[in-house]
């Protein structure tokens, strides 16, 4: 009985903090906007044209 009130307590105790990430420098705030931007460059251009790899796309 005193384990289970003391892991209910710790549970307790590790739940009631509100831990949020710190902002990004700028520095990283613009690193990370240019991945943005790269991904979504990358994201828009067309891929191969072939066969579809999925066997139940059915293209006939």
């Amino acid at each position: 009985m005193k384990v289970l009130i003391l892991l209910l307590a710790i549970l307790s105790a590790g739940c009631t903090r509100e831990e949020k990430p710190e902002a990004p420098t700028p520095a990283e705030a613009d690193r990370l906007n240019d991945a943005e931007a790269m991904l979504n460059g990358l994201a828009n251009e067309e891929g191969p044209v072939g066969k579809p790899t999925d066997p139940s796309v059915n293209s006939q």
